[in-house]
C-alpha cells in the first residue's frame, strides 16, 4: 500500500512537472516568434528577378553579394561530424561483434 501512494505521488509530480514545462516552452515560442495572431515569420526568402534573392531574417533584411557562392560552413561541419561520428560507431558495432565471431 505505501509503494503504491509513493508511485502515484511521484506520477503526480511528473506529470505536473511536464504540464509547466510545455507552457514554459510554449511562452518561450511566443518569445521568439510572436503569438500566434500575429503571423508573422521569423525566416523568409523570396527569389526576386534576375535570379537575386530576398532574404528576411526575423524582419531584418539581409543582402548576399553573390548568392551562388555562398557556402554554407555550419552546414558542411555538421554533415563532417555526424559521417564521423556514423564511422566511428560503425567500427566500434564492428570491433565489439568480432568478439562474439566463432
Amino acid at each position: 500500500m505505501q509503494v503504491t501512494v509513493r508511485l502515484t505521488g511521484m506520477l503526480l509530480i511528473l506529470l505536473i512537472g511536464v504540464v509547466i514545462g510545455l507552457q514554459t516552452a510554449e511562452r518561450g515560442i511566443y518569445k521568439v516568434s510572436g503569438l500566434p495572431e500575429q503571423q508573422t515569420q521569423t525566416f523568409y526568402i523570396k527569389r526576386m528577378d534576375q535570379g537575386q534573392l530576398e532574404i528576411s531574417l526575423m524582419g531584418k533584411q539581409v543582402q548576399a553579394a553573390n548568392p551562388d557562392r555562398m557556402v554554407n560552413y555550419v552546414s558542411q561541419a555538421g554533415m563532417t561530424l555526424g559521417n564521423s561520428l556514423r564511422d566511428g560507431a560503425r567500427w566500434f558495432v564492428e570491433w565489439v561483434g568480432n568478439f562474439f565471431e566463432p
